[in-house]
C-alpha cells in the first residue's frame, strides 16, 4: 500500500527574509512541513529585483520580493507554490516572467500562470517516496489584462495567469426591472455598447434595448433578467471549466493524487462564504477526478465541506502575511494615499496612512492573522484522514515581529474553524491535542 502525505496552507505575502536563527515558534511549523511528502501555498508575491513595470492594476498594493525568500521557503519544506492570484501581474507580464525565471532558477516547482495560457494551465508533479502528487493552479480574483492569452498560429500567446470567469447576471422582480430599464434609458449608458454590437466589436446580445418588453437588460457589464425574486446568480465559465477538467483528467492518468488550488476573493453575502460559482467549480473538479480543493484568498477562514469523500477548503486564509513590510513602491501607490511627494519611497509612512494609523484594513482585522496548515494523507489513490492544525501569525505584536506563522496554542482558530465547517458544511471533527481530526 502507498502512501502519501500533503500539507496545504493559504496565502503567502512575504516580503522579508526568514531570520537566520528562525523565531520563536518556528522549529514547531518547520516539523509540520517537514513531516510531509508534499507541501503547497500559494505565492501572493512577485519575486525578482524591481523588474517589470508597476501595474496599472494592482492587486491591491504592488507586492514584490527579493528572489532570496524562495531559498527561504524552501528551507521551511515548500515543494509547490501556486501564482494564480490577484498579485501575480502587479509588475506586468516582465514581473511575472521574472518571477518564473526565479522559481525556476530556485527549483521550486509552480503553478497557475505561465508564458501562454497552455503553459499556465498545466498541471506540474512532485515526486514523492511512495508516489507522485499532481497540482494545478487557477484565480478567479484578477484584472482581466492578467489572464494568460491562448498560443495561436505565428503570434505568441500572453503570459499571465490561469483565469476562472465566471457567468453571472442578476435576477429582480418586474417593478425593478422597469425602473433600472428607465435609468439605462434616460442616461444613455449602453450607447457606446450598442455601438460596438452594431459595428461588430462585441458580441451580439452583450447589451439589450432597455424596455419593458425585453427579458433581459445590460446596465454596462452587469447583465439583469426579470424573475420572481432578487438575487445573484453566477456559475464557472463553461470554456475556464473544461479546461480545468481537461488537466484534471491528464493528472490523474500521470500521478497518484491530484490538488486543485484556486484563489477567490468573492463572497456570497459574508466574507466567510464561496460565492455559488466557487462551491460549483469545486464539485465539479471532484466530479472529474481531483481528490483535494486548496482554496485561499478572502484574508479570512472559510470552512472545510467533505464532498465525495475528497475535503474542499474554501479558504484556509494567510500563512505569512508581511503586506506592510514592502522594500518598495511605484509612485501610483504614494499619490493614492497621499503622501507627501517629499516623502515617496517611504514605505512605511505610506502604509501608515493608508490604515490611518492600524485601524483600519488587513492589519486591524484579527481574522486576516488567523489561519490553518491542512493535512490530507492519501492511500491507494483514496483520501485516507485529513487533520487541520490551527496557525497564528501575531495579530497582537508590532508591525516589524507579526506575520510569521506560529502554531496556536490557544484553541481559539481551531473552536472556530471546526464551527465555520460544522455551521455550513455540516463537517464532524475530532479534537485532540493540537489538532483537529476530520471523522468522515
Amino acid at each position: 500500500m502507498s502512501e502519501i502525505n500533503i500539507l496545504g496552507v493559504g496565502d503567502i505575502l512575504v516580503a522579508k527574509r526568514l531570520p537566520s536563527k528562525g523565531y520563536c515558534g518556528y522549529d514547531e511549523i518547520r516539523h509540520l512541513l517537514g513531516s510531509h511528502d508534499a507541501c503547497f501555498g500559494n505565492l501572493e508575491t512577485t519575486v525578482h529585483d524591481n523588474e517589470g513595470y508597476p501595474s496599472a492594476f494592482p492587486g491591491g498594493s504592488y507586492a514584490m520580493a527579493n528572489p532570496a525568500v524562495l531559498d527561504d521557503l524552501k528551507e521551511q519544506g515548500f515543494h509547490v507554490l501556486s501564482i494564480a492570484n490577484n498579485h501575480a501581474l502587479d509588475y506586468c507580464q516582465k514581473g511575472l516572467e521574472a518571477t518564473i525565471r526565479n522559481l525556476k532558477d530556485a527549483g521550486m516547482a509552480y503553478v497557475g500562470a505561465g508564458r501562454n495560457l497552455s503553459e499556465a494551465a498545466l498541471p506540474k508533479y512532485v515526486e514523492c517516496r511512495e508516489g507522485r502528487v499532481a497540482f494545478i493552479g487557477v484565480t478567479s480574483t484578477y484584472h482581466d489584462s492578467d489572464a494568460a492569452g491562448p498560443q495561436g498560429g505565428i503570434v505568441p500567446g500572453r503570459p499571465g495567469i490561469n483565469p476562472l470567469r465566471r457567468i453571472e447576471y442578476y435576477e429582480v422582480t418586474e417593478e425593478i426591472f422597469h425602473a433600472l430599464s428607465k435609468v439605462a434609458e434616460e442616461t444613455d449608458m449602453n450607447d457606446g455598447y450598442k455601438w460596438a454590437v452594431a459595428y461588430g466589436y462585441r458580441k451580439a446580445g452583450e447589451v439589450s434595448p432597455a424596455s419593458e418588453q425585453s427579458e433581459e437588460l445590460f446596465l454596462r457589464e452587469m447583465k439583469f433578467v426579470k424573475g420572481g425574486c432578487n438575487r445573484r446568480v453566477n456559475h464557472p465559465h463553461p470554456a475556464d471549466m473544461e479546461r480545468v477538467k481537461t488537466a484534471i483528467q491528464e493528472a490523474t492518468l500521470q500521478a497518484d493524487c491530484v490538488v486543485v488550488s484556486f484563489h477567490s476573493h468573492q463572497m456570497s453575502g459574508s466574507a466567510d462564504k464561496p460565492a455559488p460559482f466557487i462551491v460549483e467549480f469545486c464539485h465539479t473538479c471532484i466530479d472529474a477526478g481531483a481528490n483535494v480543493i486548496f482554496g485561499h484568498g478572502s484574508h479570512e477562514l472559510r470552512g472545510l465541506e467533505i464532498y465525495k469523500n475528497a475535503p474542499i477548503f474554501y479558504g484556509l486564509n494567510t500563512y505569512i502575511m508581511h503586506n506592510e513590510m514592502q522594500e518598495v513602491e511605484p509612485f501610483e501607490f504614494y499619490e493614492r494615499v497621499r503622501q507627501e511627494p517629499s516623502k515617496y519611497d517611504y514605505v512605511g509612512l505610506g502604509m501608515n496612512l493608508r490604515s490611518k494609523g492600524g485601524t483600519r484594513g488587513l492589519c486591524a482585522d484579527h481574522k486576516a492573522w488567523e489561519s490553518v496548515a491542512a493535512s490530507i494523507s492519501m492511500e491507494n489513490h483514496k483520501v485516507k484522514e485529513i487533520k487541520v492544525y490551527p496557525v497564528s501569525l501575531g495579530f497582537e505584536k508590532g508591525r516589524s515581529q507579526r506575520g510569521w506563522p506560529v502554531i496556536d496554542k490557544t484553541g481559539r482558530i481551531l473552536d472556530y474553524f471546526c464551527k465555520l465547517s460544522s455551521d455550513n458544511y455540516g463537517t464532524q471533527f475530532e479534537l485532540t491535542d493540537g489538532y483537529a481530526r476530520v471523522i468522515f
